[in-house]
């Protein structure tokens, strides 16, 4: 068997072994070739060594994403091991172990995938294979066939609750918000039954038989309705391209991952979700969302600041110049 049909029936084994409705969105013999044929476009002689892509990005619909993220820890090792081994019979090196790692293309419909291969220095594979490892952990129970269903999960009958003393008040303070999963949880409230409320009458004013001439009432003054603001809003430009990003208040997410940015940036040094750009009414600040290589303000390394027009924002290798509208 070739090493391509054993990967094929790895990659097949995978499905078979998870849940029903976990299915091969598309040819993984294809994927694998096209990632081949991407190392091979993407190997370059550095100090007489042919040294191979180690980054290799896949893209996917948001469907097939969803069906495939509980597993994509073993897919992408099982095609980091394909790609090692067709680098090996080549006589090709890498700067550390090939990493694999999927992203939703939103204009990408099901069934179709797109491959890219980069270089990458050491310390920067380092840095993204740690990243890569922390995200597959935190969504190895997220997505999966149920999560495509639309069908929302019929809630459990509930006991009526126990009826209010006399006197009794709801509160209407504010109360800490759950957790996602924690509000999952709560069984659903009954609906208020407000036909049993008593009908005010309207009241009407008397008017008074004796005609004594009174002041004619002063008309109440007019207030003004107050005037909507209109949404702040602020532009990014990409040093290197002169690509403009425009942003809107109250926030934008920069980031390397379509799905959750607002400013999408393809450099790998860039973190899925690097940094979040938020307007408070008065003035534009920046955040970094604990990115991997750090967020700049005027080559200042920053954990949140204030921006002013013309600041320049670093993030990965890429610099964005910040224009307040």
């Amino acid at each position: 068997m070739s090493f391509l049909s054993d990967f094929e029936s790895r990659i097949a084994a995978l499905f078979e072994t998870a849940p029903q409705g976990y299915v091969e969105p598309f040819s993984f013999k294809k994927l694998a070739k096209h990632a081949a044929k991407e190392m091979e476009n993407e190997t370059y002689e550095i100090d007489g060594i042919d040294t191979a892509p180690a980054l290799y990005t896949v893209l996917v619909s948001s469907v097939d994403d969803g069906l495939m993220r509980p597993l994509y820890a073993s897919i992408t090792d099982e095609i980091s091991t394909f790609i090692a081994s067709q680098a090996n019979k080549r006589g090709y090196v890498f700067v550390g172990r090939p990493l694999v790692r999927f992203m939703v293309d939103p204009a990408l419909k099901s069934g179709r995938f797109a491959v890219f291969a980069e270089n990458i220095d050491a310390s920067t594979l380092s840095r993204l294979h740690k990243e890569e490892k922390d995200f597959l952990a935190g969504n190895a129970r997220v997505g999966g066939a149920a999560a495509q269903s639309g069908v929302a999960p019929i809630p459990a009958p509930s006991s009526a609750p126990d009826p209010l003393p006399l006197g009794s008040i709801i509160a209407d303070d504010g109360s800490d918000v759950l957790a996602e999963d924690a509000a999952d949880d709560l069984p659903p409230l009954s609906p208020l039954d407000f036909a049993a409320a008593p009908q005010i009458p309207q009241t009407r004013r008397r008017v008074s038989a004796i005609d004594v001439p009174a002041a004619a009432p002063a008309a109440p003054e007019a207030v003004p309705a107050p005037r909507q603001a209109p949404a702040a809003t602020a532009l990014l430009i990409d040093r290197q391209t002169g690509r403009t990003f425009p942003l809107a208040a109250p926030s934008a997410i920069i980031g390397r991952e379509r799905s959750q940015s607002t400013v999408v940036l393809t450099d790998p040094n860039i973190s899925r979700r690097h940094a979040e750009i938020t307007y408070d009414g008065r003035s534009w600040h920046i955040i970094d969302l604990r990115s991997t290589n750090g967020t700049l303000v005027n080559d200042v390394d920053v954990d949140e600041c204030i921006l002013r027009d013309g600041d320049l924002i670093t993030v990965g290798l890429t610099n964005l110049e910040f224009r307040e509208s």
